[in-house]
This record gives C-alpha cells, sequence and structure tokens, in this order.
C-alpha cells in the first residue's frame, strides 16, 4: 500500500457515501442501494486482496475508519499486546485486555493524524449538517433560487453538498491559522489543525444523535414487520407482518430534548478536550490558554448553527 496515499480512498468513497444518501435521487429504491452495496464489497474485496486485509481496513475501509473514531469517546477500551514465549522467542503469544476509561479519553491524543485523516473527521461534520439543512426552508429558497440557473435539483443538491463541505475545511483551517497566531508559538497552521481535529468527534457524535435518533426510533420500527417478510414473499415468520409504525413512541419534547441536550453536552466535551490538549501541547501556560480562544469561537459558533439548523420545522 503507498504511505503517501495515507487514507484519502476512504475519503473519497464517505463523499461517494454522503452523495448518494444526501443527494442521489434513487437511494430509495431498494434494487438501487442493493447494487450500490455490492459494488462497495467489491471495492473493499479488491482493496483487501491487493493490500491486505488490515491494511486496507485501517485506511480504505471507510466505515471501519468512521466507527473507529467514534469508539475512541467510548468509556469500554480494548488491546491487544503480543508477547514472545519460550526460550527462543519463536511464539507469539497475544493477549487481548479491556479497560475502563472516563468518556472521551481516548479522544486525549496530541500526536497529530495526516491531512487526509482531518478532512475525514470534518467530513463527518460537514455531511451531517448539510443533510440536516436541506430539510429547512433556507435550503428551498436556496433551491428555488438556483433554479433560475439549472432546473437540474440533483445538480442543485450536489452543488450545496460541496459546497458545505468547502466551506467546513475553509473555516476549520482558518482558526487554526487564528490559533497560530493567538498563541504566538512555533507550530504550524497544519500541526494545529491536525492536532485538535479530535476534538470535533464529540461533537459529530453529538449531533448524529440529535438529526438520527428520530428516524431510529420511529422508521425503525419498521423492522417489526420486514423482519417476519424480508424478500416480500408474503411471509409472516414471527407473526408480525400486520404491525404498524407507531408514531406516538416517542414524544416530540423527547426528541426536542434529547437533541438540545446531546448537543450542549458534546460541545462542552470538545471544548474541555480542546482546553486539555492545548495545555499538554503548549509549553507556556499563556499561550496554551490565549490559543484556545479562537477554538472556543469557532464550537460555540458551530453550536449555535446546530441548535439553529434542530429548531427548523422540517419541510423535506
Amino acid at each position: 500500500y503507498p504511505s503517501k496515499l495515507k487514507v484519502w480512498p476512504a475519503v473519497l468513497l464517505f463523499v461517494i457515501f454522503a452523495w448518494i444518501e444526501n443527494v442521489y435521487p434513487g437511494a430509495i429504491v431498494p434494487s438501487k442501494i442493493s447494487l450500490l452495496i455490492l459494488v462497495y464489497s467489491i471495492i473493499t474485496w479488491v482493496g483487501m486482496f491487493l493490500f491486505g486485509k488490515n491494511t486496507w481496513l485501517r485506511n480504505g475501509e471507510v466505515f471501519t475508519l468512521v466507527f473507529g473514531y467514534l469508539s475512541r469517546f467510548a468509556p469500554i477500551h480494548g488491546e491487544s499486546i503480543k508477547t514472545a514465549s519460550g526460550k527462543t522467542s519463536t511464539s507469539i503469544n497475544i493477549k487481548k485486555h479491556l479497560y475502563l476509561r472516563p468518556f472521551s479519553s481516548g479522544l486525549l491524543d496530541i500526536k497529530g493524524v495526516s491531512i487526509s485523516e482531518t478532512l475525514l473527521i470534518l467530513l463527518l461534520l460537514a455531511t451531517v449538517t448539510f443533510d440536516g439543512f436541506t430539510g429547512t426552508k433556507r435550503w428551498i429558497d436556496v433551491q428555488i433560487y438556483l433554479e433560475q440557473y439549472s432546473n437540474n435539483i440533483t445538480l442543485i443538491n450536489t452543488f450545496g453538498l460541496i459546497s458545505t463541505i468547502v466551506i467546513f475545511f475553509v473555516v476549520y483551517f482558518a482558526f487554526a491559522n487564528l490559533m497560530k497566531l493567538a498563541s504566538g508559538n512555533s507550530f504550524s497552521a497544519q500541526h494545529l489543525a491536525t492536532t485538535f481535529v479530535h476534538t470535533l468527534i464529540p461533537i459529530a457524535l453529538a449531533y448524529h444523535v440529535a438529526h438520527f435518533l428520530m428516524f431510529l426510533l420511529i422508521q425503525g420500527q419498521t423492522i417489526i414487520p420486514l423482519a417476519s417478510d424480508p424478500f416480500g414473499f408474503d411471509w409472516n415468520i414471527f407473526n408480525t407482518t400486520l404491525y404498524r409504525v407507531n408514531f406516538m413512541f416517542a414524544s416530540p419534547n423527547f426528541f426536542w430534548g434529547t437533541s438540545i441536550i446531546s448537543i450542549l453536552i458534546g460541545h462542552i466535551i470538545a471544548v474541555f478536550l480542546s482546553h486539555s490538549i492545548a495545555m499538554r501541547l503548549f509549553k507556556s501556560h499563556s499561550s496554551a490558554i490565549r490559543s484556545q480562544f479562537p477554538m472556543l469561537i469557532l464550537m460555540v459558533g458551530y453550536t449555535v448553527a446546530s441548535l439553529w439548523i434542530i429548531t427548523q420545522p422540517m419541510y423535506a
């Protein structure tokens, strides 16, 4: 596997996945989704065949990478330790250990990641934000305005998705430059951007909870009748085919409260992580504090934007 390639294949695949989810008109057609799953499976198998299973999972398999980032928030951590046994040390034993740790402590890593990994984490935020924004009246107004230049709604939505991704990239790296200027330190803006990007993961996780919880609890109920007749052959394996979605399963107040709480907690944790990493990274206490003013402004700004999006009535 070319070392210079980093995780760029995963970045490309995630952009394609986000486009299919948010833009592609055929995303609701089961046969087309099945074909896409098959194509992605082939890409994964070919990547594993060419470069090895573990190498491809670490660099090219986008969902392994994404869930790997999110797992750093978890309070349970698994680790495999290799030990040599025997006098000749030719036999290798692998012991697996589970550890308990405070929530999000796995993100307290001052080791900078690559630019490609940084962009992949930013994509988590940018794409879910665009997904939420497309359901607001503001986006409908934008679509109506752009229709005077093109009647292709797929092209308009593609433009919106790419624009959102670019805006997130530009804003984040601009604030990384502000961190460099505010701290007065010799670290480059790129180094600061790659070092602090893990602090955005709690925000991404919180907004995913806020945005998708309703889909999970309401639309997720359709798994009950589908479990009895998964192939549409008029089966009734578990006698649940007549089940209908209960829209009162959880009240609107529950969704609203959960969304607000998850977003606020996610951003508070992100600010704490950013401050903790700064205190470990910078030798000067004053430099560490000054570096956090731009990051604090960025996180508060995104908090406001996130809360604004979830307060909007859903039109699409």
